[in-house]
């Protein structure tokens, strides 16, 4: 039977052509014709047919179908589904192929609770006038041979179960995509994938899901984007991400999670290879200023090869640091051309730090000529942040700017910080003066 002849069962109204419908219950989709059609109304000032809620489950199926039914031939702008699917594939699959068959430009598809194989319809994957889906259907996934969303330049993929060759298919199907995001998707027997986008400008990566790890080694994602400006990740590096053929971006964004206890060269190692295809970004942001530890403790001859930053101009550490870690004055290391740093959650000195002198061992080569500006937020103005500003200034040989965003603990008015800002400014060692700003 024809997918689309069932989108109608109950009672003698028909959607292009698909078979009549009966039914008699008391529900919502009995309302007179006129009432369904101003709630219609109303929906089409979004253009969206939402359905969210399991508890009316049979009445909500009779009104998206009726709704189908109201629009006629007319366009779908935009189809927005949210639905436990039961034993209902048929019956989903119908609807979004006509949606596809009405021209829809976006698709937000939001499916749970499936009880039999579940596959989207081979119309979505040749739509012309797609132009963005989000697809959050934790289910196995399955493409046809030809795919061509020729107008699609935004997708997101959330909970979707990768297995076999069509999940290629996918990517590279996409000549005008821009923006991807890829969320909580496992990889399941695929060690190669890759994704090929000659417009891709943003590249979105998550990996949170504990389920994701069981049952998997992993898989190696190529990325090939020679227009691509920004990337980000959070995740526990489960795969291995390598960038191609120019594909680096310019903005790049690393939020780890991992378990310190446990034994991390697989991560040391994709950190690494991640690192490596990120040599050429201008602006990097770090949610673990102790990332570096992973490679130092579980794969130091990693180090030596690590890539040189010679791009990189502004770094931003999201965590609090401690100014004399090692692991973060040995990335430094390889910025040499370093000019903005920013410490979003404030800087200290670690318990242990022994040094009499004030200077950092080893010394950031972009201390002594490219750094110039230091932001550091949620100064409190206690004596361990001071002792690590002190310090910056006396290492940082032309540096030009230090501002300081004030915490809500930190103790003291305009005058107090005043006094903080001048006592700042006589430390700095560079040839001409440091700014140093307390906001």
């Amino acid at each position: 039977m024809d997918a689309s002849s069932l989108i109608l069962n109950p009672k003698r109204q028909k959607l292009d052509g698909g078979e009549e419908v009966e039914g008699s219950s008391k529900s919502l989709s009995n309302l007179p014709d006129v009432v369904i059609q101003k709630i219609i109304s109303l929906l089409e000032t979004k253009d969206t047919i939402r359905t969210r809620l399991f508890a009316a489950r049979s009445p909500l199926v009779n009104i998206v179908e009726r709704a189908l039914l109201l629009r006629g031939p007319a366009d779908i702008e935009t189809f927005d589904l949210t639905f436990p699917v039961l034993d209902d594939a048929c019956r989903v699959n119908a609807w979004i192929d006509a949606t596809v068959r009405r021209n829809v430009k976006k698709l937000y598809l939001y499916l749970h609770s499936l009880k039999e194989p579940f596959y989207l319809p081979h119309s979505l994957f040749t739509s012309t006038t797609l132009v963005a889906a989000e697809l959050d259907i934790p289910f196995l996934f399955k493409a046809p041979s030809a795919v061509c969303f020729s107008s699609l330049r935004t997708l997101s993929l959330r909970s979707i179960v990768f297995s076999d060759d069509s999940t290629q298919q996918l990517f590279s199907g996409c000549p005008v995509l821009e923006e991807l995001s890829i969320e909580d998707c496992k990889w399941m027997n695929l060690k190669f994938v890759s994704i090929c986008a000659p417009k891709l400008l943003r590249l979105t990566i998550t990996e949170l899901d504990p389920q994701l790890s069981r049952g998997s080694d992993g898989c190696q994602i190529m990325i090939f984007g020679v227009s691509l400006t920004y990337f980000y990740y959070r995740g526990k590096l489960l795969n291995e991400y390598c960038f191609y053929d120019s594909a680096s971006p310019n903005e790049a964004e690393i939020h780890l999670s991992y378990n310190f206890t446990k034994k991390l060269r697989p991560t040391a190692y994709r950190l690494y290879k991640l690192l490596r295809g990120l040599s050429s970004v201008k602006e990097l942001v770090f949610s673990d200023s102790n990332a570096f530890e992973v490679v130092l403790s579980n794969a130091p001859e990693l180090v030596a090869q690590m890539p040189l930053f010679n791009d990189l101009t502004t770094l931003v550490l999201e965590d609090s640091v401690y100014i004399d870690n090692k692991a973060l004055l040995t990335m430094l290391q390889y910025c040499s051309c370093l000019e903005t740093l920013v410490f979003v959650e404030g800087i200290g000195l670690s318990s242990d730090h022994v040094e009499d002198d004030g200077v950092l061992e080893p010394l950031p080569p972009c201390f002594l000529s490219h750094l110039k500006m230091i932001e550091v937020g949620d100064f409190s103005g206690d004596q361990n942040e001071l002792n690590a500003l002190e310090i910056l200034l006396k290492n940082a040989m032309v540096l030009e700017n230090m501002l300081l965003a004030c915490s809500t603990e930190f103790q003291g008015g305009p005058e107090k910080k005043t006094e903080i800002a001048k006592q700042l400014s006589d430390l700095a060692k560079g040839p001409e003066s440091c700014e140093v700003i307390l906001v």
